[in-house]
């Protein structure tokens, strides 16, 4: 009630710049309002539970941020247009239109826009932008966020010239108050981007820091989750996270103890120390370095000797009671799988301290053990060149000697 003027005031102003239309005739299909309440103003959406369930989707595809910095190894200068009010740039059609209609106050409205709260909103506008770019180079789109780069400022001015003309020609209007020109540093989808790659967003680290010790299962599941996000700048962050992991067990009773307290705060400052990821560049040789604990499997891509991503899971229980090759082997297998992306139809050379596996590469898969044989199998799709190399020469052993002194 106490909103009503402003939600009335706003839907009036939606009227008159034509994102929403007085609807009278009866419709198969009517959806709740939802009112979000922002510092100077107020969004109208709706919520379309029923609705979301009977759309069929594009299924269109939204990038990562690891999708999006493989396609700039050799960026130095960015900007970043954000389109104004996005969805409501895209026109439904009349079907589509009486499916958005919705209760308010002052009788039923229906969108002629896109609106917010439609489950597959974020697919059409991703799929509407990425269509614009199609022809032009140094740029993509994550929904409604644009981000231009380019080796050389004279480059990077070129590319956003031609987006600025696109745009136009488009009639895609962009939020000036939100825009990012021309710098060495931008904040991207919660990470920051700039010529030393890819770093954590400053914000979500201090949030992670802030972060009191948990107080229940709950706040610690929080925690795990924010961190998690950021996991690939955390070398073996699941060693690091087992005494935490152990107490959300089921069986396991609420306890924090030393050990606990040393986990929670080594994550923090692992977090804070993370290095800047580099670029990944297809055309450079890549090196995967996996190793192994007694607890779980440690793995990093690297480039020019530099880390691109950091991966890490914990053993399950019958693994830990493997013999040390095989668990040597799943460690291959998990790195080859997680950075699938990077190294997939590339001939990848992958370092272990564990001199065994050198051999076992070498055999036909026949002579293998059959242990060994479902994992071998596993990496069939993969060309990998196993070497054997001295466990504190191998950079991912010297991350995690490090991550352990911290």
């Amino acid at each position: 009630m106490a909103l009503k003027d402003k939600i009335v005031e706003e839907l009036h102003k939606m009227e008159s710049i034509g994102v929403i239309v007085k609807q009278t005739e009866p419709t198969k299909w009517v959806n709740s309002i939802v009112t979000v309440v922002k510092p100077n103003k107020i969004r109208i959406c709706i919520d379309p539970q029923d609705l979301n369930k009977a759309i069929k989707h594009e299924h269109y595809p939204l990038l990562t941020v690891e999708e999006v910095v493989s396609s700039m190894p050799k960026a130095k200068i960015f900007s970043v247009l954000d389109a104004n009010q996005g969805f409501w740039q895209i026109k439904l059609d009349e079907e589509s239109s009486k499916l958005c209609t919705f209760n308010t106050p002052i009788g039923r409205h229906r969108f002629l826009r896109l609106p917010f709260g439609v489950s597959s909103a974020s697919e059409v506008f991703q799929c509407a932008v990425a269509q614009m770019l199609e022809d032009l180079e140094g740029m993509v789109n994550v929904t409604d966020d644009i981000l231009v780069w380019g080796e050389t400022t004279e480059e990077h001015d070129q590319r956003l010239i031609k987006l600025l003309e696109s745009a136009r020609e488009w009639n895609l209007k962009l939020n000036k108050s939100k825009c990012q020109i021309r710098t060495s540093k931008i904040r991207y989808l919660g990470h920051i981007i700039s010529e030393e790659g890819l770093k954590p967003d400053d914000e979500k680290e201090r949030a992670i820091v802030q972060m009191p010790p948990p107080e229940n299962k709950q706040a610690l599941m929080r925690f795990m989750d924010m961190v998690q996000y950021l996991s690939q700048f955390i070398p073996n962050v699941s060693d690091v996270s087992n005494p935490l992991r152990k107490l959300l067990e089921d069986d396991v009773q609420w306890h924090w103890e030393e050990e606990q307290r040393e986990s929670f705060i080594k994550k923090k400052n692992l977090l804070t120390n993370a290095p800047a990821l580099k670029f990944f560049d297809v055309q450079k040789p890549v090196t995967l370095s996996v190793d192994t604990s007694s607890e779980g499997i440690g793995a990093v891509i690297l480039q020019d000797n530099k880390p691109v991503a950091y991966g890490s899971r914990a053993f399950t229980d019958a693994q830990k009671r493997s013999a040390q090759i095989e668990k040597e082997l799943l460690a291959i297998v998990y790195g080859c799988e997680k950075f699938h992306q990077y190294i997939y139809g590339k001939e990848v050379g992958v370092e272990s301290d564990h001199k065994p596996l050198e051999s076992i590469f070498k055999k036909s898969l026949h002579q293998a053990p059959p242990r060994l044989q479902r994992m071998l199998l596993r990496l069939q799709r993969y060309t990998l060149k196993v070497a054997y190399k001295p466990g504190k020469e191998m950079h991912i052993a010297d991350a995690l000697s490090q991550a352990y002194s911290i």
